[in-house]
């Protein structure tokens, strides 16, 4: 028997954020007092009713599975949810809850995916992305964007990129690394780009709601009926570890999506979905609003700081919750420069090197997600490194 194993799993690369985290974790059990900013997970709590809806469901042994595409009061909340927020009529037949918003890509990699065709990608851009593309022996097919855009893909430049293979368009709004979004119009000039050449958008909109700028949220969905909406109870909603997520897909999609969710996941976690209901509460969406307020003071006073160190930060970043920065001049390696952070000054941030190619060697990406005594410290300890 050969000892190598497929060649689609050596070709996918590690998570750096999960590396670094790893090795953070392993100081603190040294006694080692870091300070957290390499990975993409709010420090608040999860909503005290989600956490309450999750008890009553283990207590009323809601412990079974579900459909695959989830309980139909999640899916029927999530369509409120899009009517309330977002005016958008959305139904409940087209949502699938998945686990995490990995679910719901992993589903559509698989669905959308034939050997050798291509998803475009931006670099920088969230680095499992283009492995679920790999792993479904797809061609990722990186594109090089800069804070011109936004560290956005453009109508344009999705023309000037698409290829004989491309089938796909994937962008994120607010993005991951960069925290910037893309504005309704220019969206659906990429749709078009996108519709006139007979292939698909996939949206990843898992930091919707986590937005500081103007109040212009917007989702695909408002487009066309043919686009793919990833989205997540991760973020906005505070619920990283209960693992639950969505995906709104084209009505004739679901046939195939159903059968292939039943193979691959069975269902999403049945506890949690009963916990997510209570997410869309009027007392979790004042509780979840408070914390959005407060990552947006935490953001302004990172961006100050670090300028101030001598860091660029590139573009507008008004969403998600990271700050995507060039290194200061004396910096050249972001990947040693982490690394040599963490191991003297016990800060923990992302390399740019996680994110894309060559381009991204100078970028850290920084996660504000502590509060802000633990922001300042970090800020302290930056300076006194750099020194």
């Amino acid at each position: 028997m050969s000892n190598e194993y497929s060649i689609r799993s050596a070709n996918i690369k590690p998570f750096m954020a999960m590396d670094v985290l790893a090795r953070a974790n392993q100081l603190e059990t040294q006694g080692r007092d870091v300070i957290h900013l390499e990975v993409g997970q709010p420090d608040f709590a999860t909503p005290a009713p989600v956490i309450a809806a999750g008890k009553q469901a283990l207590d009323l042994n809601c412990t079974g599975y579900s459909n695959a595409d989830g309980i139909y009061q999640l899916r029927q909340a999530i369509s409120d949810y899009y009517a309330s927020d977002y005016k958008l009529d959305i139904d409940p037949d087209r949502i699938f809850v998945t686990a995490g918003g990995s679910g719901a890509l992993c589903l559509l990699a698989a669905l959308l995916t034939d050997v050798g065709q291509g998803w475009i990608l931006t670099d920088p851009g969230y680095p499992s992305n283009r492995n679920f593309v790999t792993a479904f022996s797809g061609d990722p097919q990186l594109v090089s964007v800069t804070a011109e855009t936004q560290f956005q893909l453009s109508a344009e430049i999705v023309a000037r990129n698409w290829r004989a293979n491309t089938k796909v368009v994937l962008i994120a709004s607010p993005s991951n690394p960069t925290g910037t979004r893309i504005g309704p119009e220019e969206l659906e000039a990429i749709y078009q780009v996108i519709d006139n050449r007979g292939g698909y958008l996939v949206s990843d909109e898992i930091y919707q709601g986590l937005e500081y700028g103007p109040n212009t949220r917007s989702s695909a969905l408002g487009i066309a009926d043919d686009v793919f909406v990833v989205n997540s109870f991760s973020k906005y909603f505070g619920m990283t570890g209960w693992r639950l997520g969505w995906l709104v897909a084209p009505p004739k999609a679901r046939e195939t999506l159903m059968k292939m969710a039943q193979n691959l996941f069975i269902c999403p976690s049945v506890p949690a979905q009963y916990a997510a209901l209570a997410a869309f509460s009027r007392e979790s969406r004042l509780e979840i609003e408070a914390n959005r307020q407060k990552l947006a003071r935490r953001k302004e006073f990172m961006l100050t700081a670090l300028r101030q160190l001598g860091f660029r930060v590139h573009g507008n970043p008004e969403g998600a919750f990271y700050l995507y920065a060039e290194l200061p001049e004396a910096f050249t390696d972001a990947a040693h420069y982490c690394s040599s952070l963490l191991e003297s000054s016990y800060v923990a941030l992302t390399p740019g090197d996680d994110f894309g190619g060559e381009q991204q060697k100078r970028f850290v990406r920084i996660s504000y997600t502590q509060d802000y005594a633990r922001l300042a410290e970090a800020i302290d300890r930056i300076q006194k490194f750099n020194s």
